[in-house]
C-alpha cells in the first residue's frame, strides 16, 4: 500500500532528490501510523506536504490517520481532497463513503458510490454498496432496483434476496416478498429457515393452507429436518389440529439434530399450563423421554423430567431422574435443592441427610444446604450434628430474613432436645424477631415454655397468636390447652383440648393424655382414664401413663 501510494503519484516539479526524500518520509510516516505513533505520524506527512502540496496519496493517509483516531470529520476533509487530485481512484471513493455512512450520512455515502460506478460500471462488489447505502438512506425503490442490477450481474445472493424479502414485507407487498423467498428456495432447498419465512408469510396473510404446502415442500426436501418437524409442529398447533403437531413435536424431539436448548425451551414453555393440566403434563413427559434418548448424556435432559415428574407428583420418580442430571453435571444447585425439597416431602430424613452431605461438597457455602442438613440431622435424632451445621449455615446467610428465621426454629428445636434450654430460648427468639409470625415457632416455643412451666402469659399469648391464624389445627390446639391447664384454666383447657380431638388429635396418644388430665382436673376422673388407656394404645404417651392408669392419678 505504501509504494502503491508513494509510486503512484501523478508527476511533479520535484527533482530526483526531493522524490527520494519525499518517498522515504512517505513510508516513515505510515510505518509510524501502523505502529501507533500518530504524532510523529502527522509530522511526517507534513513534510511530506511541504515537497509536494499536490500529493494526493498522503491526503488519503492523513485521512487514515484521523479516523484512526476517531476524528470521522477530520478524515472526511482528507479523503475528500485526496480524490479531489485523483478522481480515478477507487480507494479513495470507498473509504470517503466508508466515513460519511459512519457519520449516519448515509445519502451521501450512496452519492459517492454512485460517482465511483460512473467510473467502474459494472463491477458487482461497487454495486451491492452502492444498493445497501441506497437502502439506508432511505431511498427503497432505488435500492431494489439496484441489487436487481447486482443479480442480474452476480446471480442469487442470499443476503440481497433476505433484504428485498424484508423490504417487500414491510411494504406490504406480500407476492413480491414472496417471490424472493421463492427464489432463494429454488436456488437453496436444503435450507430449512427460508421455508419457514415463507410458511410465516403465508400464516401472516391468513393463507393457512399455503403455509402448509410450504411446510411439506420443506419436508419432501429434507425428510429428517428436524427444525422442519419443529415448524410443522408449530403450525398444526396454531391450526387448532394439536394431536397432529404433537406427532411431528415427537418427531423433532426424538431427532438428534435438533439442539437440547430448543427442546429444552419448548418444554420451560409449557410448563405453567402443566401446572394446571394432566394431560400437557403428560405430553411434556413423553417429549421428556424422547430427548433423553436423543440426548442420553445430557444433565439437562433429566433435570427437565424430574421437573415434570414432580409436577405430577411422581416424587420418586422425579428423584431418580434429578440423581441421573446430578451423575452427569453435579454443579447445579437448583438440581440439587429440588433432590432435598423432594426428600422432605417423602418425609425421608436419611435421603436428606445424605443428599445434603454431598451438596455441600459441591457447595460449601450455600446456607440452604446446612438448613436441610440440619432438619434431616433433628428428624434422626443427632442433635449435636444438627445445632453444629445450622450455627455454621447461618455464617453464610446474607440479605435472607426468612431463610434466617428458618435456621435459627430448627437450631431451637435441636436446643431444646439437647436440654440448653436458654440458647434453645435465645435461638427461638432471634427466629421471631425476623418472622415475628412464624406460627412453627410461636407453637413449638411456646409449648416447650410450658412443658418448663416458664414464662407461662407469654406462652399463652404466643400460642393465643397460632390458633387465631389457625384454629382448626389440632397441634396449635393441644398447645394452648395445655398452656391453659398449666395456670391452672382447667375449663378452657378443656374446650380447646376438645377442639384439637375433634381435628385429628385423637389419633395422638400425646393430645388425648392432656385431655385426659385436664379431665381429671375437672373430677371426671372416668373419662380421664378412658382417654388414658386410648393414648396408652397410640403408644405416643408419656412415661406415666402406666401409673395414672393403674393408680387412676395424675402422679404428681
Amino acid at each position: 500500500m505504501v509504494s502503491t501510494a508513494a509510486f503512484g503519484q501523478k508527476k511533479s516539479k520535484m527533482s530526483n532528490e526531493q522524490q527520494v526524500a519525499f518517498t522515504n518520509t512517505y513510508i516513515n510516516a505510515d510505518k509510524a501510523r501502523l505502529l501507533g505513533n500518530p504524532e510523529e505520524a502527522y509530522k511526517l506527512y507534513q513534510r511530506c506536504l511541504e515537497l509536494d502540496p499536490s500529493a494526493d496519496a498522503v491526503y488519503y493517509s492523513l485521512g487514515k490517520l484521523q479516523k484512526d483516531k476517531n476524528n470521522l470529520n477530520g478524515a472526511k476533509v482528507q479523503f475528500e481532497k485526496a480524490l479531489k487530485l485523483d478522481p480515478e481512484n477507487k480507494w479513495y471513493y470507498q473509504e470517503l463513503a466508508i466515513v460519511q455512512a459512519d457519520l449516519q450520512d448515509f445519502k451521501s455515502a450512496s452519492k459517492t458510490y454512485e460517482k465511483l460506478l460512473k467510473k467502474y460500471p459494472g463491477n458487482p462488489e461497487f454495486i451491492l454498496n452502492y444498493a445497501n447505502f441506497l437502502l439506508l438512506a432511505g431511498d427503497d425503490k432505488g435500492a431494489m432496483k439496484t441489487y436487481d442490477e447486482f443479480e442480474a450481474i452476480a446471480g442469487v445472493d442470499p443476503e440481497v434476496s433476505l433484504r428485498k424479502y424484508r423490504y417487500f414485507a414491510s411494504a406490504g407487498k406480500y407476492d413480491l416478498a414472496a417471490a424472493e423467498l421463492q427464489k432463494l428456495i429454488d436456488a437453496m432447498p436444503g435450507d430449512a429457515q427460508l421455508y419457514g419465512y415463507l410458511a410465516d408469510l403465508y400464516q401472516a396473510q391468513g393463507k393457512t393452507q399455503k403455509a402448509l404446502e410450504v411446510y411439506e415442500q420443506a419436508l419432501g426436501a429434507d425428510p429428517n429436518n428436524a427444525y422442519i418437524q419443529l415448524s410443522l409442529a408449530e403450525y398444526y398447533e396454531r391450526t387448532g389440529k394439536n394431536d397432529t403437531g404433537f406427532e411431528y413435536l415427537q418427531m423433532a424431539y426424538a431427532n438428534s439434530g435438533l439442539d437440547i436448548d430448543t427442546k429444552v425451551g419448548v418444554l420451560l414453555r409449557m410448563h405453567r399450563q402443566a401446572e394446571r393440566d394432566p394431560e400437557t403434563r403428560r405430553r411434556a413427559l413423553i417429549l421428556c423421554n424422547k430427548l433423553i434418548s436423543a440426548h442420553p448424556s445430557e444433565a439437562k435432559g433429566f433435570s427437565i423430567k424430574g421437573d415434570f415428574l414432580f409436577l405430577d407428583r411422581q416424587l420418586d420418580s422425579a428423584r431418580a431422574s434429578y440423581y441421573q442430571s446430578i451423575d452427569r453435571d453435579p454443579s447445579k444447585f437448583a438440581v440439587w435443592n429440588q433432590v432435598m425439597i423432594i426428600d422432605s416431602e417423602l418425609e425421608d430424613p436419611q435421603a436428606m441427610l445424605d443428599d445434603s452431605k454431598r451438596a455441600l461438597e459441591m457447595f460449601p457455602t450455600q446456607p440452604g444446604l446446612y438448613l436441610f442438613h440440619g432438619i434431616s440431622n433433628n428428624q434422626l435424632e443427632h442433635y449435636k450434628e444438627a445445632a453444629a451445621s445450622l450455627k455454621t449455615g447461618l455464617t453464610f446467610v446474607v440479605g435472607n430474613p426468612l431463610l434466617s428465621a428458618q435456621m435459627l426454629a430448627s437450631l431451637g428445636d435441636a436446643y431444646h432436645e439437647l436440654g440448653h434450654n436458654k440458647s434453645s430460648d435465645s435461638a427461638y427468639n432471634a427466629s421471631l424477631s425476623y418472622d415475628p409470625e412464624s406460627l412453627y415457632v410461636l407453637n413449638n416455643y411456646s409449648y416447650f415454655l410450658s412443658l418448663r412451666g416458664e414464662q407461662l402469659e407469654r406462652a399463652k399469648e404466643m400460642s393465643g397468636k397460632t390458633i387465631a391464624k389457625e384454629p382448626k389445627s389440632a397441634s396449635y390446639q393441644d398447645t394452648y390447652g395445655w398452656i391453659l391447664f398449666q395456670l391452672g384454666q382447667y375449663e378452657d383447657a378443656e374446650k380447646h383440648l376438645k377442639t384439637a380431638l375433634e381435628n385429628g388429635g385423637h389419633r395422638s396418644g400425646e393430645v388425648l393424655e392432656h385431655y385426659g388430665d385436664t379431665l381429671f382436673k375437672l373430677g371426671r376422673v372416668n373419662e380421664a382414664v378412658e382417654h388414658w388407656v386410648k393414648a396408652k394404645a397410640l403408644g405416643d404417651a408419656s412415661e406415666k401413663i402406666d401409673s395414672k392408669i393403674s393408680t387412676q392419678k395424675l402422679g404428681e
